[in-house]
């Protein structure tokens, strides 16, 4: 549907940032995360923009578009879901050309730099070919935000995704990421008397061991493997009946991911475990030297002073899904840091910066006739 014009007073995109970072978006927290799309749908409503809600298994994203598509030129995506944080992290401060706060640079910066964009070409927003995808559940999977949306028909000609590529770096690899649950049973016995059970938790920690050495020494530019959680037994003198585990691989190519998930379902096997995978995330390539991007990295050289250079992530993001679909994704941010901790920061001047490079990619790619 179109929304209709209504008064709305013009916000920067600091202001925005702001008042983004007071939504506490963990992802899964519904109340919060629909509070925050009420603010967002309703400044948006404020513009002549096509707008649809939508939601997926409870989670929220929001479309707008400045013509009625669901493919514009450009689309400007950003997810506002955040890990877990203290309260204090949710308040935003200045200090030093540095804004603080949960979300400042992962990455509710880009979301309040496309606010303000369409409140800066609001009069002639009909002029352009852009739309905007807001999603909330990148930190857990992304499934119901751009993977369900992109399998329901949304998608664009090249979309701008500024969730990685630190410091002005454009990313054009990333890691394979593969998160699995591996759940051992046993039979319970008491502590006193451990030979009469067996016990889940010794065969899943020698499992963890042997699935360990798999990665040797934990290297940048290599795999690796992160025992995020694990959680077993009832109580301080019995034999555990179950135990389980939760681990964080990433791979440098899909080949590394193949080869090395065979031998790690064969541990499972061998130990008659259950292996479950929570996620998984192609590893990704980029090719820069498509127009769409070529020119993006044209205006970012001149903005930034300096040629655009290349960097591969360790980590991954929702520019999978579009690469999955075929779409050319650029993921570029300014200089920041701190991303899921509690100093997340973004350097104010260079957020500005990089406004205007969004700014001035929309207008220069976008317009119509």
């Amino acid at each position: 549907m179109i929304v209709g014009m209504k008064k709305v007073s013009p916000i920067g995109a600091v202001e925005h940032l702001s008042k983004l970072v007071s939504f506490q978006t963990v992802s899964g927290c519904s109340d919060e995360v629909d509070t925050c799309f009420d603010y967002l749908e309703d400044y948006l409503s404020g513009h002549n923009l096509h707008l649809k809600r939508i939601t997926s298994d409870g989670f929220p994203s929001l479309f707008a578009t400045t013509r009625p598509t669901t493919a514009p030129t450009v689309l400007l995506q950003a997810h506002i879901d955040v890990v877990p944080a203290k309260a204090t992290s949710f308040t935003f401060t200045e200090k030093a050309g540095k804004l603080y706060g949960r979300g400042v640079y992962d990455m509710k910066f880009a979301a309040a730099c496309y606010l303000q964009l369409v409140d800066d070409l609001k009069a002639n927003l009909g002029d352009y070919d852009f739309g905007i995808m807001f999603t909330s559940d990148e930190e857990i999977n992304g499934k119901n935000g751009v993977c369900y949306l992109l399998e329901k028909g949304y998608g664009a000609e090249v979309c701008i995704l500024p969730d990685g590529g630190n410091d002005w770096h454009i990313e054009t690899t990333c890691n394979a990421v593969w998160i699995t649950r591996l759940v051992s049973e046993g039979v319970s016995a008491h502590g006193s008397r451990p030979w009469e059970g067996r016990n889940a938790i010794n065969n899943l920690v020698e499992a963890l061991g042997e699935i360990r050495s798999l990665f040797g020494e934990l290297e940048p530019f290599k795999n690796s493997i992160t025992i995020s959680k694990i959680q077993g037994g009832e109580a301080i003198n019995q034999v555990p009946d179950q135990a389980e585990a939760t681990i964080d691989m990433r791979f440098t190519s899909d080949h590394e991911y193949a080869a090395n998930r065979e031998k790690i379902e064969n541990i499972a096997k061998d130990r008659k475990l259950t292996l479950k995978t929570v996620a998984y995330v192609a590893s990704r390539n980029v090719d820069t030297s498509q127009p769409t991007i070529k020119e993006f990295l044209d205006i970012a050289a001149h903005l930034h002073g300096q040629a655009i250079t290349k960097t591969h992530s360790f980590g991954a993001s929702d520019a999978c899904y579009f690469a999955n679909h075929g779409i050319p994704t650029i993921v570029i941010r300014p200089n920041g840091g701190g991303a899921h901790s509690d100093h997340e920061w973004i350097d104010k001047a260079e957020l500005l910066k990089f406004y205007e490079l969004i700014k001035t990619y929309v207008i220069q790619t976008t317009k119509v006739g």
